[in-house]
């Protein structure tokens, strides 16, 4: 399995995760008032992650739309013949 680290320095890591979260919308409390069991530190792995996954699924779907368009305009070019 590949892995992706990402080396903040101590002296600046409270700066980057406090920019993420707020960047991001970090909710210090949960709409039912209570603290958020999550750290920041959390919070920003799961948003890298989803970030990932959705540059990833965009990909896939714009090249799955590609090659079907493609598909298509060959099967037209030659299963339709008309005079």
């Amino acid at each position: 399995m590949a892995q992706i680290t990402i080396t903040i320095p101590d002296a600046i890591a409270p700066r980057v995760l406090n920019g993420f979260a707020k960047r991001y919308n970090y909710p210090i409390t949960l709409e039912d008032g209570s603290p958020n069991p999550e750290t920041k530190a959390q919070f920003a792995k799961r948003k890298v992650v989803e970030y990932i996954k959705h540059a990833v699924r965009e990909a896939e779907i714009e090249q799955a739309r590609n090659d079907a368009a493609t598909t298509a305009g060959a099967s037209v070019d030659t299963d339709i013949q008309l005079s």
